[in-house]
């Protein structure tokens, strides 16, 4: 477990009275102690809760009322999903309902993926080994060609129950990461595997190009890759930005229900341009070769 503070009693006190007082009296004062709470059952450290509260509230004051949404946002590039086969959108979709964590502001369009069998589970054998884990080990692959601004690489990976959340670093994005494919468009994979990314920074990568292994590093109840599309370099101070997918198969997934009592996702939606679509929780999804 990172040795550096947690977030302290008092924080937690003040999302609670926050949380409560917001029910009540939706002023913005009350909204924004409310959010001190989430950080405190994310267990992570006091500077990376402070600089998510920080880079939220930037967000708010340089954006207002415009930030990106499926109906003010196209994307620049063609991206095509960071894996290889089949796999479950556990996590995320583009409007509120479906959202991997519409108040905060970098990860709203973000999205979990796991890999899941036809009885709705994630792996077979001992919760507590992460080779259990059906994704665990499996490649990553660049979303589309760019450049490789950050990378982080020296993180373990985090305990593993198939329940808790845990973090053994200080970084709640374990090992990661980010490329970037247009102005003010990147990408930031998380959760990798320790010493297996391939790329450094400054290098450039082809669309479908091998750059990583999915991991449990970071802030992770089980392993799985987290993939997000941002208008800056930062993890903690960009927009997140909806992402249109190209050449996507996708079926409501078998059993999904078992797993997550959450209404999920029937089927793709149309982005509106060049056949791309937007993907939702609950989809089974595949690149489709063409």
């Amino acid at each position: 477990m990172s040795k550096l503070m947690r977030v302290p009693g008092i924080l937690w006190k003040v999302g609670i009275a926050g949380t409560v007082l917001y029910q009540f009296f939706p002023h913005p004062i009350f909204s924004w102690a409310a959010f001190l709470s989430l950080f405190v059952f994310l267990d992570v450290s006091l500077w990376t809760s402070l600089w998510m509260i920080f880079g939220n509230l930037y967000l708010k004051l340089a954006y207002r009322a415009k930030l990106p949404s499926k109906d003010n946002y196209t994307c620049k590039a063609d991206y095509i999903l960071p894996f290889e086969g089949k796999w479950t959108v556990f996590n995320g979709g583009t409007d509120k309902a479906l959202s991997h964590s519409w108040g905060i502001l970098p990860q709203r369009y973000a999205y979990d993926f796991i890999i899941m069998d036809e009885e709705g589970k994630s792996l077979a054998g001992d919760n507590k080994e992460l080779q259990s884990y059906y994704c665990y080990g499996k490649n990553v692959i660049a979303p589309a060609d760019g450049t490789v601004v950050k990378v982080s690489d020296k993180h373990r990976d985090s305990r593993v129950t198939g329940a808790k959340v845990f973090c053994d670093t200080w970084d709640i994005r374990g090992n990661f990461i980010v490329i970037q494919h247009a102005e003010r468009e990147f990408s930031a994979i998380a959760h990798l595997v320790p010493g297996s990314v391939t790329v450094k920074s400054g290098d450039q990568v082809k669309q479908g190009e091998v750059i990583a292994k999915c991991g449990n590093s970071g802030n992770t109840s089980e392993p799985h890759i987290h993939f997000q599309l941002q208008a800056g370099k930062s993890f903690f101070a960009s927009a997140g930005l909806p992402i249109s997918f190209v050449n996507v198969q996708a079926q409501e997934k078998t059993n999904y229900g078992l797993a997550d009592p959450r209404t999920p996702q029937k089927e793709l939606q149309d982005a509106g341009e060049n056949g791309r679509v937007y993907i939702g929780r609950g989809l089974e999804v595949e690149h489709e070769v063409k």
